[in-house]
């Protein structure tokens, strides 16, 4: 390399060292006008880009960098960094795998594959990435930290508090790994513990509101409004515009009956975040205490808005039968089924972890089918210009899904999906007791009661009789739960939401 351009290189690469990023990228481009194919100066006027926001262009001049130098794995490594900041998950998996190809000891390619498989859905694959970074550097503190997330997401809490109680061990000051135990204590129902380790990381964490938002919801477990009302004023004077205080503060406020003040609250959430889940469920139920039913109807119309619609038979299957009976199957098989998680609302039966990220053939069969159905939906549906829910529809998304499997009495409290646009589930097994006719409506599901422990209501609500084969769809924010039900016949259904990525259809 000719001895200008290295030194227009190192002067440009101590700029970038020191922080000075526009400085750097004008030496690397320097470095470019005269030798426009150098690997080295696109790779990191590549990186100077991302670190600036510039998210396609990082990904542009990279790219080009590893055209003309495949063999530098730091390149694949910050080319996937660049691709996951655009949602293309699938694509920085690929990056990453090709920079461990090139250093299978690059622990910090490992931990980041660990990341993206995580985004991907794949939560067995992004522990197994994390492992293998551990196993390298079983110093550094971010892969532990990293796979206690994944733990969580998956509800292995036992795991996620071993790992992090491991990572204290090294680093006793690490905030996010108190938070993560805090996390994973309330998953646990351990909430006094969890207070503790919540505090733990209040002293050394600069988020405050959202630390004092995690107490308070640990309070509210523990039956103690008044203090989890508090935490969320504390919350909300800290950070004005952290929608979750202004939330819980609603949610403590309609449990207190002071449904003015809640309905301030929410009306501030909604000028900030229009759609949100929690805030549209507790409206609701606030509309529905008030006997505000006409307003009620603008948005909760649970009989437009939850579809009932009949599932496909999958390609390679003859008929619903045959794929149901190896459906079920495949899903009493499942090892991560768990006997009513304690963070979940699921009684007298079992739920699954992740399904999309299971490799069993009908598993897949059924979301590759399910995708098709939610494609056809999403394009039948127009937006509906100043509706908080269909004002925008997805474009484009991913599904999150787990499997309920209901014993006698089995049943699911009133919840709603915080995380989802739209939410289904689909019947693969139903006890033969369950009927249409049935004047109980047992094992039925129930769209707009109240729940979370918040006042009944005497609103209008749907009931939906479940059909083997069939399908049911609805806003994730209506307020549903399953009637328990008496049968030696298990109640099989898989759950599912649509999460959308950023692409949305608006209303003209």
């Amino acid at each position: 390399m000719h001895n200008d351009i290295i030194n227009l290189l190192q002067i440009g690469f101590d700029a970038h060292q020191s922080g000075n990023l526009d400085r750097a990228a004008e030496f690397y481009r320097k470095v470019l006008l005269g030798a426009p194919d150098n690997a080295d100066a696109l790779h990191l006027l590549g990186v100077v880009h991302l670190q600036q926001g510039n998210i396609s262009g990082a990904v542009s001049k990279i790219e080009q960098s590893i055209k003309e130098n495949p063999r530098n794995p730091e390149a694949f490594d910050h080319l996937a960094t660049a691709l996951q900041g655009l949602g293309k998950y699938g694509d920085a998996v690929t990056a990453l795998e090709s920079a461990i190809s090139l250093e299978p000891n690059f622990t910090e390619a490992w931990c980041n594959l660990g990341d993206a498989r995580d985004s991907l859905g794949d939560l067995i694959g992004a522990i197994d990435a994390y492992q293998k970074s551990i196993s390298i550097a079983p110093e550094l503190a971010t892969p532990y930290v990293n796979m206690s997330n994944t733990y969580l997401k998956n509800k292995q809490y036992e795991e996620a508090l071993s790992t992090l109680e491991h990572v204290l061990k090294l680093d006793p000051e690490l905030a996010p790994a108190w938070l993560n135990k805090g996390n994973a204590l309330r998953g646990l129902k351990r909430p006094q513990e969890a207070i503790k380790a919540y505090k733990k990381a209040l002293e050394t964490d600069c988020n405050l509101s959202a630390i004092h938002c995690l107490i308070a919801d640990c309070f509210h477990d523990l039956g103690r409004n008044l203090e989890a009302l508090a935490h969320f004023e504390e919350a909300h004077r800290l950070d004005p515009k952290d929608v979750d205080s202004l939330i819980g503060i609603a949610f403590c406020q309609i449990r207190n009956r002071h449904l003015q003040v809640a309905e301030s609250a929410l009306i501030d959430v909604f000028a900030m975040e229009p759609g949100n889940c929690r805030a549209l469920a507790y409206y609701t139920i606030l509309l529905q205490l008030d006997e505000r039913n006409d307003e009620l109807s603008v948005f909760a119309d649970y009989d437009h808005d939850v579809s009932v619609l009949a599932f496909p038979v999958p390609e390679k299957y003859e008929n619903h039968q045959i794929f149901n009976q190896k459906l079920c199957t495949a899903l009493q098989k499942d090892t991560s089924l768990a006997s009513e998680p304690p963070d979940k609302t699921t009684r007298g039966g079992f739920q699954s972890g992740e399904l999309t990220s299971q490799t069993d053939p009908d598993i897949t069969a059924f979301h590759d089918a399910l995708k098709k159905v939610l494609n056809k939906f999403l394009k039948e549906i127009k937006p509906r210009e100043g509706h908080p829910h269909y004002g925008a529809i997805p474009s484009d998304y991913r599904i999150q899904s787990w499997s309920t499997i209901l014993d006698a009495e089995g049943h699911q409290l009133s919840h709603m999906h915080p995380t989802g646009w739209l939410s289904g589930v689909y019947y693969a097994q139903v006890p033969p007791e369950l009927s249409k006719h049935d004047p109980e409506n047992r094992g039925w599901l129930e769209f707009g009661g109240s729940g979370y422990d918040l006042p009944a209501h005497n609103g209008p609500v749907k009931l939906v009789a479940p059909t083997e084969g069939g399908l049911v769809l609805f806003p994730s924010y209506f307020l549903h739960r399953t009637i328990p039900f008496q049968s030696k016949t298990q109640r099989i259904s898989i759950a599912f939401d649509l999460v959308p990525h950023q692409q949305t259809v608006s209303a003209s």
